[in-house]
């Protein structure tokens, strides 16, 4: 009997076990992780030597310092995207997450060549990494703050910031191009694209691992037929090499001028962070085989990595770096989200920057391909972004949040808002979609969380002998809240069985938990603090009868009981801490 399609990838390595590379399946054959992190690294290497490419361009520095800045800032993408999948320790997220110059900073970079050069780049590159460390370690605090939803709307934004870009690239890049606008580059476009929806919508499983393949060449052949191929820069680079220029050192001589400079570049590093909070609950979602709720001690550590790439950027003279997000729908459209794929992608961007031949190839992509790639991942970042935001609910107060943040990304999009009284110093927000949104989302979010709420705030050591002290104090809300019966006994029941939760795992520590529970537009919101790492509360659990339950699932049925009274039942770890919530409804 012939061989399977998949038993014949297997033996030539590109699969090793298991349907596809998803967390928690079999791991894909370095052959397939190498292919595919081949295509991530293609689509995106172009934005991750954006700021040098810029700093080229828009500036009078030499060519051979520009070589350096790309080599290094190669060589740094590399590390932080090996980081990002291989997890060493509390570092990296351990998925597929690239790293690459960041266009929110743009303004920032280019002002501070055009004040002191490359070394006061590389200062002030290296200064804004702490602010993403204190992020980071500050994220157990904003947890009500930067929720999931809030990062379903950085995404969006995310989208809406691409789109432009997508149709721009797609007419031919630049207006200065000779076919720009052209009927040739429409074609190759809406052939790219068109190949890609075809195969996303009605191709197999195993089809789809060469859907980003067959999209680049499909293009790539149109725009061969048309002439619009072309290969200049690649027949001018030699096949290896390193750039002549040296190390560019550091602007220690610190001055008072550089002072607004500064304040951009900490504005642009905590917008990035805002935007690889989002970027990483997307991941999450995609990667992770049941995905239920979002891990915030992975957002940390990929974080923790984030930061720690910026500031050896700074050390080694690139530009400054941040995480990439146009390439994860990718993983999506190939169902392939393993590890492996984002470290044969580092090695890749390691080996580019040795390369100078093939990293000409990728950039000899016609900007019409690339356009037309775009398009059909802005789509599916929509798919992802309210996918986010409708996990955790659309109520009409984070409804009215998302519009808003909508709003003003688009206004900081058109570049055109009220330019002429706008600081240039803040540029980085205000013209910057993904910035000035997020901004907007937080801002409201943390009114709506600081908005005072009646309700009480109990410290209380997870011991029995504390739980009437529990008791007695609900007891008393009962009246200020105003509640029914019903409601009343179902608040009750669900405390209960949290605390009995709590002094199960946590009797043995001194540490007091914190129970806080005020009445929202939802209903009564319950949260539970304490600092141990408690057993998982929000497991999902099967129904079973008392007849042929085990002795395991007898001690958990406080737990199924909590399931079903409330609603939005989460358990999150972040920095050791252990919060629990939940919300009962009002009757």
């Amino acid at each position: 009997m012939a061989k399977s399609m998949k038993e014949r990838l297997r033996m030539k390595g590109f699969f090793e076990s298991g349907e596809d590379g998803r967390s928690g399946g079999g791991e894909p054959g370095w052959a397939l992780s190498f292919f595919l992190g081949l295509i991530h690294v293609s689509l995106i290497f172009d934005g991750i030597i954006f700021l040098p490419n810029m700093i080229g361009k828009a500036t009078g520095t030499p060519a051979d310092q520009v070589a350096f800045v790309t080599f290094a800032t190669l060589l740094v993408a590399a590390f932080g995207t090996f980081l990002q999948a291989f997890k060493p320790g509390n570092l990296g997220c351990g998925h597929v997450l690239f790293m690459g110059s960041y266009s929110a900073f743009l303004a920032c970079t280019l002002m501070a060549v055009n004040m002191g050069g490359l070394p006061l780049l590389a200062t002030m590159t290296l200064l804004s990494a702490p602010v993403v460390f204190l992020y980071s370690y500050f994220l157990r605090f904003l947890r009500h703050i930067v929720t999931p939803a809030i990062g379903g709307v950085l995404i969006l934004l995310v989208a809406l910031s691409l789109m432009p870009i997508a149709i721009e690239l797609w007419q031919g890049g630049d207006s200065s191009q000779p076919h720009f606008g052209s009927s040739q580059n429409y074609l190759v476009g809406l052939v790219t694209m068109g190949v890609l929806v075809i195969f996303m919508l009605f191709g197999s499983h195993r089809l789809r691992l060469w859907t980003p393949l067959l999209g680049i060449g499909a293009g790539c052949l149109t725009a061969s037929f048309l002439g619009l191929l072309t290969l200049e820069h690649v027949r001018h680079a030699p096949w290896f090499g390193l750039p002549e220029a040296r190390w560019p050192g550091l602007a220690l001589d610190f001055q008072v001028a550089w002072l607004p400079l500064a304040g951009a570049f900490f504005i642009a590093a905590l917008v990035s962070a805002m935007e690889g909070t989002g970027n990483i609950m997307l991941l999450q979602q995609i990667s992770v085989k049941g995905f239920r709720k979002v891990d915030y001690t992975r957002i940390q550590n990929g974080l923790y990595a984030d930061g720690l790439a910026k500031g050896l950027s700074g050390l080694v003279g690139g530009a400054p770096v941040a995480t990439f997000c146009d390439n994860i729908p990718l993983l999506k459209m190939t169902r392939v989200t393993s590890a492996r794929v984002g470290l044969m992608g580092a090695l890749i961007l390691l080996v580019l920057a040795f390369m100078p031949k093939v990293s000409a190839f990728l950039l000899n992509a016609p900007s019409a391909v690339i356009g037309g790639m775009l398009v059909p991942i802005c789509a599916m970042l929509f798919y992802a972004g309210f996918g986010l935001v409708m996990r955790s609910g659309l109520s009409f107060q984070m409804g009215l949040i998302l519009g808003i943040s909508l709003c003003a990304g688009l206004m900081a999009e058109t570049r055109n808002f009220f330019p002429s009284i706008m600081p240039v110093e803040f540029a980085p927000i205000l013209q910057n979609g993904v910035a000035m949104g997020g901004f907007v989302a937080i801002f409201f979010s943390t009114l709506l969380y600081l908005f005072p709420r009646p309700g009480m705030a109990l410290h209380l050591t997870p011991t029995p002998a504390a739980m009437p002290t529990l008791l007695e104090r609900l007891e008393k809300l009962k009246t200020s809240f105003r509640m029914g019966d019903e409601t009343f006994l179902r608040l009750r029941l669900c405390c209960e069985e949290t605390f009995s939760h709590l002094i199960e795992y946590a009797e043995s520590s001194e540490k007091k938990c914190l129970f806080s529970v005020r009445l929202w537009e939802e209903g009564v919101f319950v949260e539970v603090i304490i600092g141990e790492t408690v057993d998982e509360i929000d497991q999902g659990m099967r129904p079973f009868t008392g007849i042929n339950a085990t002795e395991a699932e007898l001690d958990r049925v406080g737990l199924l009981i909590l399931s079903r009274m409330a609603k939005d039942v989460q358990h999150i770890h972040i920095s050791g801490y252990t919060y629990i919530s939940f919300v009962i409804e009002l009757s």
